[in-house]
């Protein structure tokens, strides 16, 4: 993708990918830098991030998105940014207390975090992106953990909070709500892949990410039954969920 794909010319300023040292952050990343940003890709992974950032000319940060101080640091150090693309999650499935705390800070309240960290300086100049990476878990209940599930509606909630408080004073919020990409987070073997059905690469989701950023388009669905499912549950949601409820079902063997 170049830059006169989206009209997006993001020279001269700086963006954060949490997350970046693989999968859509990889490509985010990528992209950033290919329309002339500073990209600080941030991970945990400290080895991935370093390999993307020599790559792109970025810099690596080592950071934990579900320490609030970790994320205030980066931008601290790293500021003023222009893009934060708030891109990192796991998949726990919630199980246990501990578990839906980690969770719930990694998947939820780092997207709060972040934006608590770069808004302030974003409206004062008058002008900002924010790129949630969420899922279309955010919109159709389906197969993932509870936790999962909860943080990915409360993270799309919250970034509609941000985007209906903050547009008219120049910060755009962009949600990435793809259903399933070809990342590390899924097995790599042919019956599951099978199974899956529709996998798009992570690159697409990061050329549909700067074609919003530059759009201003709130909501990014790389899957477009996605947005079918999400119109079918709005118009009658009880038969979605009866109908939801026999697949799961299906899924799991507990038959009809």
């Amino acid at each position: 993708m170049t830059e006169r794909d989206s009209g997006l010319d993001l020279h001269g300023r700086t963006a954060i990918v949490t997350g970046g040292g693989s999968g859509i952050g990889r490509a985010l990343a990528e992209a950033l830098a290919a329309h002339g940003a500073r990209v600080v890709v941030a991970d945990v992974d400290r080895a991935s991030a370093g390999v993307v950032a020599e790559r792109i000319g970025g810099v690596a940060a080592t950071c934990d998105v579900g320490d609030p101080d970790a994320v205030h640091a980066l931008v601290a150090e790293h500021g003023p940014i222009d893009v934060f693309c708030s891109n990192a999650g796991i998949t726990d499935r919630g199980d246990s207390v501990e578990d839906v705390r980690r969770i719930v800070d990694v998947n939820l309240l780092a997207h709060v975090w972040a934006a608590q960290a770069v808004l302030p300086g974003m409206i004062e100049r008058g002008r900002g992106w924010l790129v949630q990476t969420i899922s279309s878990a955010a919109l159709i209940t389906g197969p993932s953990g509870m936790g999962y599930t909860l943080t990915k509606h409360g993270a799309l909630g919250f970034a509609e909070w941000v985007a209906l408080n903050h547009a008219h004073l120049g910060i755009t919020v962009t949600c990435l709500c793809p259903n399933v990409v070809r990342t590390n987070m899924i097995p790599d073997d042919p019956e599951t892949l099978a199974r899956l059905g529709d996998i798009v690469e992570p690159e697409t989701v990061a050329a549909m990410a700067l074609d919003a950023m530059a759009s201003g388009q709130f909501l990014v669905l790389p899957h477009p039954r996605v947005g079918e499912s999400f119109l079918r549950k709005a118009t009658n949601y009880d038969e979605w969920i009866a109908g939801t409820n026999r697949r799961l079902r299906r899924m799991r063997g507990d038959g009809d």
